[in-house]
């Protein structure tokens, strides 16, 4: 049973996608190449050697993927917009590629369903020398933050600089399984601060243009629980904590790095520049959590692990459920990581923006059960209405992902989606978990039923 809390007029209910992972046109109407179709063309880096050319070509569909969501009930919806479609190597607008965006504005206005955009979600322009490494790109990111805001920002209400920037850091440039396929630590936060760097100038460059817009960023806060009681363990949790929660929130309010972060850039130290943390403390409107497991970690044993001061203990599937991708199912730690970062940062009114689970139920005679995922939205669920008692100000929470999509180094390996799509004839199949939700959201459009 799901809390009256969340059944409200004021929370929003909404679905979430991203265009690398579900737009395909990877080369269409002048769009430029970015690092992750770069990446998809290395060998071995995909798990199934696929890519985001085709994905659930939603450029060509997005007309019927907003019918779906709107038969099921979203009134809502999180997308990214992909910089290489809508801006050229020389900083000017890709007409065709910006049409698309107004195109599906123009779709969900229709529907009645708001838009909730971001900017960045991890398809950086391959033509950008040195990328993140580079400081000049946080630089072009206010560049194009400020292109959009001219195409579009009036029709924007929601806007996000960056989707979890921990992601481009250090999946990206250390553990190097994400684009650009870095693994140096140091290089890693420089990244990370480049990426605070350009979220703060991106904000500056969008409120020059559009001053009345909501403007936030979305990060996926590390809740991290020591393998023992032993000082040492307790000690690698908090690091692992400091890499993906201070490293990010603390910039975003004026506040300097753990001193163990800047140790371990070694002479890289020197990138992070005096009045940087300035321009990346401008005033938010929103956060926005991205929550899907908890981590446990353990001292660390070899020289790499020793040069982030943690390892990770993956999780034990005769003691713990897992999600297909092999993730823990710990939705009180939804609960628990909201209340660590409301003790520790002033957060402004907060969205859950992603949460879900990979379940790869399929079809069978026309229907797909995916109960895993049912199970585990409504126990998450259950955590959003025990953060609204506690008097938390979450304001509403978005599914990930409306469609089964391309799954980043896992390809099409892992479904995500609460719509199944059949990737060779792009039939798309509502799921359990879409019932489940628009009986919800129908509810709590009307809830006197």
């Amino acid at each position: 049973m799901i809390d009256s809390l969340l059944l409200t007029d004021q929370f929003e209910w909404g679905c979430a996608t991203s265009a690398f992972q579900i737009e395909g046109a990877t080369s269409a109407d002048g769009k430029l190449p970015s690092i992750w179709d770069d990446f998809c063309r290395q060998p071995g880096r995909i798990k199934d050697a696929s890519s985001g050319q085709t994905a659930c070509d939603h450029v060509r569909l997005y007309r019927d993927d907003v019918a779906l969501m709107s038969e099921l009930g979203f009134r809502h919806y999180r997308f990214s917009i992909s910089w290489p479609r809508v801006m050229d190597a020389n900083g000017r607008v890709n007409p065709a590629g910006m049409d698309f965006y107004k195109r599906l504005l123009d779709e969900l206005a229709r529907h009645g369903i708001t838009p909730n955009a971001t900017l960045f979600h991890w398809d950086l322009p391959a033509h950008l020398a040195g990328g993140w490494l580079n400081r000049d790109t946080a630089y072009r990111f206010a560049d194009y933050a400020q292109l959009v805001a001219r195409e579009l920002g009036d029709r924007l209400p929601r806007v996000a600089t960056l989707n979890e920037p921990w992601c481009s850091a250090f999946l990206g440039h250390d553990l190097g399984v994400f684009a650009p396929g870095g693994r140096n630590r140091a290089e890693a936060l420089t990244a990370a601060h480049h990426l605070m760097l350009a979220h703060g100038l991106g904000v500056q460059a969008w409120r020059a243009i559009q001053p009345d817009i909501s403007v936030g960023i979305v990060l996926n806060p590390e809740l991290c629980d020591p393998a023992t009681d032993s000082t040492a363990d307790r000690s690698a949790a908090r690091m692992a904590e400091m890499e993906r929660n201070d490293c990010f929130l603390n910039p975003l309010f004026g506040r300097e790095w753990p001193q163990e972060l800047i140790d371990q850039m070694g002479e890289r130290q020197s990138d992070r520049l005096q009045g940087d943390l300035t321009i990346c403390a401008q005033p938010l409107d929103f956060i926005g959590l991205n929550y899907y497991t908890r981590s446990v970690a353990q001292a660390p044993m070899t020289t790499e692990e020793s040069q982030r001061g943690y390892a990770f203990v993956s999780p034990d599937g005769r003691t713990a459920q897992l999600t297909d991708i092999g993730w823990e199912i710990y939705p009180q730690g939804l609960t628990r990581v909201v209340n660590n970062l409301t003790r520790q940062w002033p957060l402004p009114p907060i969205w859950i923006t992603e949460n879900g689970a990979a379940d790869n139920a399929g079809i069978d005679r026309g229907l797909c059960d995916d109960d895993l995922r049912c199970a585990y939205l409504t126990a998450h669920l259950e955590q959003v209405a025990e953060l609204l008692r506690q008097g938390h100000d979450i304001r509403g929470y978005y599914v990930w992902s409306l469609l089964d999509n391309f799954e980043w180094a896992h390809g099409y390996s892992q479904r995500f989606g609460i719509v199944h799509v059949d990737f060779d004839t792009q039939t798309r199949t509502p799921k359990k978990s879409a019932r489940m939700l628009q009986s919800l959201i129908g509810t709590s459009a009307n809830p006197s039923h």
